[in-house]
């Protein structure tokens, strides 16, 4: 890991400040845009270095739009996204190309993810190859191998293809090929919810420990809550583009701040009653609302049992509670309290 830059004393790794990203929805014979799907509407998130960062949230919430804005491979609106001190929406694609080294990703589905052309090694390789690590062929191939052992997996594995290969298998060469640029950074896109509960706690474990060996910082983007409590340092909880919940893990899950974290939570099975503590149950009813039509005031009013007139009337911003914040009315002095 030597060679990186580091960030400025005490800033976190990567710094998200009022990110947006909005697709348009075109109409007529022009095709111009008539409306915009706010899919990020003013997300502030950090991760810090040798940390896990997890962004949680229903289907269509907008949180793999957060990880593909951050990375560019969706253009944001407007914001800002720094990382080790460099603001990476300002840099221009050489200077990106070079910087994207450190910042690689790690998607949900690992046989849509590696070309079926490619054997193992190649895919291994490929990022190797284009970023000019290796003196030749011959020593990516070796690299490769070291790669594959690292997460796991038989060197005899680089040259067989992706079919051949069990999904867990795949996923593990995903994380073998975003780890041969010898990232600082992962974002892991639901990197774990295509496999068997079995295959995710091993792959999850596997996380943790490169995490450990390498100083890995993840951003964990993930609908699983269950998943989420295994790994994360810190809980981002997103709603129709916005960050409602944020703060360390133990205390969210302990004591949520916000009525969609709440629900979210209650979601979660479990055999354990003392994980279902909290005094009242706010059940989820209703869908997300469209992104190309947010309704007025508070995000989720409309499926908040604790709603009332305020929220349906005004945007609540994030209020701070120490260490943790959270985008609800009901939230003073970090707890929440009746309507």
């Amino acid at each position: 890991m030597s060679g990186h830059p580091a960030p400025r004393a005490g800033a976190p790794l990567l710094e998200v400040r009022g990110l947006q990203t909005w697709f348009p929805i075109r109409a007529g014979v022009l095709q111009r845009p008539v409306a915009w799907v706010r899919a990020v509407d003013g997300v502030d998130l950090d991760v810090p270095a040798g940390r896990t960062v997890a962004l949680v949230g229903e289907s269509g919430c907008g949180k793999t739009t957060v990880g593909r804005s951050i990375l560019r491979l969706v253009e944001p609106r407007a914001g800002s996204v720094r990382f080790a001190g460099q603001d990476l929406l300002a840099l221009p694609p050489g200077a990106l190309r070079a910087l994207r080294r450190q910042l690689q990703i790690v998607f949900q589905d690992p046989m849509a993810a590696l070309d079926p052309r490619f054997r193992i090694g190649e895919v291994v390789a490929e990022g190797m190859e284009a970023h000019g690590i290796g003196a030749g062929a011959a020593e990516r191939q070796e690299r490769a191998a070291a790669l594959l052992r690292r997460v796991g997996l038989a060197p005899s594995l680089l040259a067989r293809y992706p079919h051949e290969l069990s999904g867990g298998q795949r996923q593990r060469v995903c994380i073998a090929r975003a780890l041969a640029t010898g990232p600082r950074l992962l974002v892991c896109d639901e990197s774990v919810s295509a496999l068997d509960v079995s295959i995710q706690a091993q792959i999850l474990n596997l996380l943790r420990d490169l995490q450990d060996e390498l100083g890995l910082a993840y951003l964990f983007i993930s609908h699983d809550l269950g998943v989420v409590r295994h790994l994360a340092d810190r809980v981002a909880v997103m709603y129709l583009g916005r960050i409602v919940e944020e703060g360390p893990a133990e205390q969210v899950f302990a004591e949520p701040l916000h009525p969609y974290t709440r629900a979210l939570l209650d979601a979660v099975p479990s055999l354990d009653p003392a994980e279902r503590r909290f005094a009242s149950r706010v059940p989820l009813a209703g869908d997300v609302p469209s992104p190309a039509r947010p309704p007025a005031g508070c995000g989720f009013h409309t499926r908040c049992p604790l709603a009332f007139a305020r929220c349906r009337r005004e945007a609540p911003a994030l209020l701070g509670a120490g260490d943790r914040t959270a985008r609800c009315f009901l939230v003073e002095d970090g707890a929440p309290r009746p309507a």
